[in-house]
């Protein structure tokens, strides 16, 4: 894997936005009642590839550093974060809604293994909540993001 400077560009700027916006909204990003704003970035790796991928990677790495749950949150997170953005990016077969669905099965059974024991709620409620909330990021915030940049890169508007 070769970086050139549209994914250097690319990765910068999506970890400084998934970074600021997770952090900015603090316990709506950090709870097992959450809905990560930022998580709508990682379905856009369907579209930037490589760059967005570690882009949303080295974000979620930054961000977690604030999380309330520790060191377990900054070392999973991330990696739940690349596998997510990776199976968007190469396994989505042109299809933008399995690009979306990906990060929410990912992070609602991942993020879920560790924050319902640090949280003490059961861990299917925890998946569950999780999954609404990934579900508003990554579908009803990330799709239509992912489908108006996509347009805007394909009229050369901008």
């Amino acid at each position: 894997m070769v970086l050139d400077i549209r994914d250097i560009g690319v990765a910068t700027t999506v970890a400084a936005l998934y970074a600021v916006v997770t952090v900015a909204l603090g316990d709506l990003s950090f709870s097992w009642l959450q809905v990560r704003v930022s998580d709508a970035l990682l379905p856009l790796s369907y579209l930037f590839g490589w760059g967005s991928v570690i882009g949303v990677t080295v974000g979620c790495l930054i961000a977690n550093l604030f999380s309330p749950v520790g060191l377990i949150d900054v070392v999973v997170g991330p990696l739940l974060n690349f596998l997510a953005a990776l199976l968007s990016y190469k396994y989505s077969f042109k299809n933008r809604v399995l690009a979306c669905i990906y990060p929410v099965l990912v992070v609602s059974i991942g993020v879920s293994t560790y924050l319902h024991t640090f949280y003490g709620v059961p861990y299917l409620l925890t998946v569950f909540t999780i999954a609404v909330g990934e579900t508003v990021s990554s579908m009803l915030i990330g799709y239509p993001l992912l489908l108006a940049l996509e347009k805007r890169l394909k009229t050369g508007v901008g």
